[in-house]
This record gives C-alpha cells, sequence and structure tokens, in this order.
C-alpha cells in the first residue's frame, strides 16, 4: 500500500508539471496533439476533441506533445508561428505549476498542523549550545548561521553541511536586542551504533520518549515500542543522545542490557547488540526549536514561503555539492528510489502514535520538496528540459533568427539520450540501495 501511495505521488507531480504546459498552451491558442503520463508505449488511451490522452509503460516523466513542437507546421495555431513571449510562457508554465502546487501544499499544512520556528527552546546541558562565546537560552531567537540569513530551520542543515561543521557566527535575537555567537557543533559521525529509534523531543526531557521504532532495527527486536521510555542502557542512565552513543561505542557493538518503561507502566528489560550504521556524518546542535502550532493566515503564508525558499535552496545546493563531488552519483535516487524512499517512510510512520499526523506531514512535505525539485530540475538549461527550450528562445532573440525545429528536436534527442544514460545508472544505484537496506 505504501509502493502505491509513493507512486501516487510521483505521479501527482508529473501530472501537475504537465498541466501547466498543457493549461498555458490551451489558453494561448497552441493546437495539442497528446497529454501523456510516463513514457513509451500506450497502455490506455483515448482522444476527446483534437487532443490523444494517455497512460504509458515506463514509468517516467510524461509530455505535452503541441503542434509545431517537433516539426515546422503549417497550422496557424502550431506553436512554432506563435511569438517568443507565448512560447516562453508555455514553456515555464510547467516548472511554474510545480514550485505553485509546492507551495500550496506546504501552506495547507502549516494552516492545519503548524510549523516550526526559530526560537529556541529546551538548550541541552554541556553541548555547542551551551558552550558557544555567548551562551543560547530559551527564547533566543536565531537570526542567521555562518552569515546566512535564516528564516526556518531547515536551512540551517544546509548551512551546516556546506560548512562541514565548522566553526561559524551566529546571530540571534534576545528580548529584542541582536546578539552575536561564535557556535561550533558537535559532529556526529555517520558510522555508530544505534538502537533504531527516534524520540518524541531531540532535546530535552523527553529525548528519552520512543515516538517511532523501526521495524526489523534492535529496538524493535527486542520489544520496544512508540510511547516506551528509556530508562538504562549497560546499567547507565543516558542524559542525552551523545552520552547513548558513548555507552553503546563502548559495547564496542557487543550486546548491551536495556531497561525501558512500557507506555502502560511496566518496567522490562532485555539484551541485545546495537546496529553498525554507515551514513553521512551529521551534526547535533544542543538544542530544539519552537512550534506555532495555532498559526493565523498570514503567519501561514509567511512560513509556507520561508519553507518554499528554503527547500528550492535544499535543491540547489544539493546540484553544487554534485557538481563539486561533495556528495557522490551512488547518493542520487532515481524514480525507483525515490517510491522506495517515500514507501519507507510512510512504513516508519506507522509504528508511531501519532501515526496519521505523522504520516500525513510527512507526505506532503516529502511531495512538496520532490516538486520544487522537479520544477527547478526542469528549468535547468539542458536538453530535452524546459529550460534548455527558454534558453533557446533566448538565443534566437539575440541572433534575431529562428532555430529550424527539426534541429531543436536533435538536440534534444541528444539530451535525452543522455538524461536516460543517467536514469539507467540511477536505477542500478536504487535498486542496490534497496536491496543493502
Amino acid at each position: 500500500m505504501s509502493i502505491v501511495t509513493a507512486i501516487l505521488v510521483l505521479s501527482f507531480l508529473i501530472i501537475v508539471h504537465e498541466i501547466g504546459h498543457y493549461a498555458a498552451a490551451k489558453l494561448l491558442g497552441v493546437k495539442v496533439l497528446e497529454f501523456s503520463l510516463f513514457m513509451g508505449p500506450r497502455l490506455l488511451s483515448f482522444k476527446k476533441g483534437e487532443t490523444r490522452y494517455s497512460l504509458k509503460l515506463i514509468p517516467i516523466g510524461g509530455s505535452c506533445l503541441m503542434e509545431g513542437e517537433d516539426a515546422s507546421s503549417e497550422d496557424e495555431r502550431a506553436l512554432n508561428h506563435k511569438p517568443k513571449w507565448v512560447r516562453a510562457i508555455i514553456f515555464a508554465a510547467g516548472p511554474f505549476m510545480n514550485l505553485l502546487v509546492a507551495f500550496l501544499m506546504i501552506l495547507i499544512i502549516n494552516m492545519a498542523m503548524g510549523f516550526v520556528t526559530c526560537e529556541i527552546v529546551n538548550v541541552a546541558e554541556d553541548s555547542p549550545a551551551v558552550k558557544a562565546s555567548v551562551p543560547l537560552a530559551p527564547g533566543d531567537v536565531l537570526v542567521s548561521y555562518g552569515g546566512h540569513r535564516v528564516n526556518v530551520p531547515s536551512e540551517v542543515f544546509i548551512y551546516l553541511q556546506e560548512t562541514g561543521g565548522a566553526p561559524v557566527e551566529i546571530a540571534f535575537r534576545r528580548d529584542g536586542e541582536l546578539m552575536k555567537s561564535v557556535f561550533k557543533p558537535d559532529v556526529v559521525p555517520g558510522k555508530r551504533y544505534i538502537l533504531g529509534f527516534t524520540s518524541v523531543q531531540a532535546n530535552g526531557p523527553d529525548w528519552t520518549l520512543l515516538e517511532t521504532v523501526t521495524e526489523g532495527e534492535p529496538a524493535y527486536v527486542l520489544g520496544l515500542r512508540p510511547g516506551d521510555r528509556l530508562l538504562t542502557v549497560s546499567g547507565k542512565t543516558p542524559a542525552d543522545r551523545a552520552e547513548l552513543r558513548e555507552i553503546l561505542a563502548e559495547a564496542g557493538g557487543g550486546e548491551v542490557d536495556v531497561v525501558w518503561r512500557t507506555s502502560a507502566g511496566d518496567v522490562v528489560g532485555g539484551c541485545i547488540a546495537p546496529k553498525m550504521t554507515d551514513d553521512p556524518d551529521s551534526f547535533f546542535l544542543g538544542f530544539g526549536y519552537a512550534a506555532e502550532n495555532s498559526p493565523g493566515i498570514l503567519g501561514s503564508i509567511r512560513y509556507a514561503f520561508y519553507n518554499s525558499v528554503s527547500y528550492s535552496k535544499m535543491v540547489l545546493y544539493s546540484l553544487k555539492w554534485l557538481v563539486t563531488g561533495t556528495i557522490g552519483l551512488n547518493q542520487v535516487s532515481g524514480p525507483v528510489g525515490i517510491v522506495a524512499e517515500i514507501g519507507a517512510g510512510l512504513e516508519e510512520t506507522r509504528s508511531s502514535p501519532y501515526g496519521v499526523y505523522i504520516m500525513i506531514t510527512y507526505l506532503v512535505n516529502l511531495a512538496a520538496l520532490i516538486g520544487i525539485n522537479l520544477g527547478l530540475f526542469n528549468l535547468i538549461p539542458f536538453p530535452p528540459l524546459d529550460g534548455s527550450k527558454l534558453l533557446l528562445l533566448g538565443v534566437e532573440a539575440i541572433r534575431r533568427k529562428e532555430i529550424p525545429p527539426e534541429r531543436q528536436v536533435a538536440i534534444s534527442m541528444f539530451g535525452f539520450a543522455v538524461l536516460i544514460l543517467v536514469m539507467v545508472l540511477t536505477f542500478f544505484n536504487d535498486i542496490i540501495k534497496i536491496i543493502n537496506r
């Protein structure tokens, strides 16, 4: 069921993109020959008026084929007879629709469930937040990190990755006064031992209260479930996640005694070996963020914009890290990997006592992120993406001479072949990642 949901989400985002092209073409008087979801041979197809609507075999992309797009046409409603501004609007409409729908999805989540602000709460003892040159305190509002303006917490994650956890200057407001501090996050090694659960709080007194327990991981096998509270590990009471990591590391992968209190109030225990992870390094800040649970319409709109910008930055920085080699191609996912990740995330949320709430929030936010990714990716000036078509229009405007549709098709076919090669590589990469889970 989770995989079906994931496929439907991805299909919805593709349809949204193609509807942008379709609606703009229809409104601007361009003849649409075929509107299709996916590529390859047709599975289902019907014709209404002048347009054929198709569902195709290969679950990659979609298309909105217009008269005069692939070859010169004498039809007065052909794309090649329309002025450049009309063609530019049609080409840009697909990415615009992805960005618009992503913004609306974030707005709906904000209005229904609230959002997280940059106000600081739950400062952990002996943490980077306390060790900063000017210690952070509950009630402070983070303004910038490493010279970059911060409007939502997710932007801090981006700048943490960009700076590699190096010491930076941060700015925050305390009682209306702007203050600055030198801050150095703790690096959480990607290779570490884990039990396999997430907590209600990242920091603070409820970090031991389990929110989700991943099926098949040591904690799940031992019998821990959402709503249980961790008490001791190897006879010690960890004050935070850093101490828990130290206790598990000391065991060296051997079995540890775990004691916890169930949601029913019973104290039980067991013995199990933790699991070694092999993830990229992450960072520990030592504080949590406040949530706005009853936002007004203006606040919801403002934070929907902030989050949309943050997701856009995440996509653009990821492309930068890919080009510079900060992240490898093995960390790139194609359609198979995206569907698998969505499905895995949905399965994990099922174990939470707030399952439906978390599932909806996770699904909509991830769909918004993928939608923004899809919109921005299509604006890259590489054939056959929309960005390349906009670039060619710009070249025509500068040269004051039309590029024949046949030549544009040849350019697009070359780019399409390259994209297919990349998709094949990501397909095998996705399969390997799924097998190694």
